[in-house]
């Protein structure tokens, strides 16, 4: 017998999925079956905090860079590799880090080019078909969707016939209360994602971030 999980909420039926159907998530960053139209020879999926080394001068402006994921091999050549290091995206497809401010966004490679994935539709432009579970989570987490690793009530994923289902968290109130709920999603293979249900997960009526 399957697994249901059920809502704790009162103001909405809650989510009843059979787990048994589902996958855990096993990693905080599942993209290396990333497939594109483009052969990728080297990636980044990065997260970059803008900041001000003076703050009376607005040229001063730099870019902390973190690499929170790559795959595959950067370019040997010194000049090739030179270019990508300086790519520099100057907003993402997705903010964060409150309360402070980051983004995240993606570097990649192929053959001829280095290429940045910096908003919504370069990421859509960038998939095409959604045809893998990391590229069906990386539309969720431009959707700023997160997830548990290896939890299935806050982080799983099947594939059907149209696409994928998914289990993943959103934090839809940062203060009085701080507020994370539990949802179920479909994201088809053009990149649409469609809230199945959801239910509240965690609030602290008295928090802010």
């Amino acid at each position: 017998m399957g697994i249901l999980f059920f809502s704790c909420s009162s103001d909405d039926d809650g989510i009843e999925v059979n787990f048994n159907d589902f996958e855990a998530i096993s990693a905080a960053y599942p993209f290396s079956d990333i497939q594109t139209d483009e052969q990728i020879t080297y990636f980044e999926y990065i997260q970059s905090m803008p900041d001000f080394e003076d703050p009376d001068d607005p040229t001063s402006l730099v870019y902390r860079n973190n690499v929170l994921f790559s795959f595959n091999e950067i370019c040997s050549d010194p000049d090739c590799r030179t270019a990508f290091n300086n790519l520099q995206a100057d907003a993402g497809f997705i903010g964060g880090c409150l309360p402070s401010y980051c983004f995240y966004y993606i570097k990649y490679q192929t053959q001829e080019e280095n290429l940045v994935v910096a908003s919504k539709d370069d990421l859509l432009n960038f998939l095409g078909e959604i045809d893998s579970p990391g590229e069906a989570l990386l539309i969720a987490r431009a959707n700023a969707y997160y997830w548990a690793v290896n939890n299935k009530n806050n982080g799983a994923i099947k594939e059907t016939q149209d696409g994928f289902e998914l289990i993943v968290m959103q934090t839809v109130s940062y203060c009085l209360p701080f507020q994370t709920n539990r949802f179920h999603l479909k994201v088809d293979r053009e990149g649409n994602v469609t809230i199945v249900s959801e239910e509240i997960a965690e609030i602290d009526e008295n928090a802010c971030v």
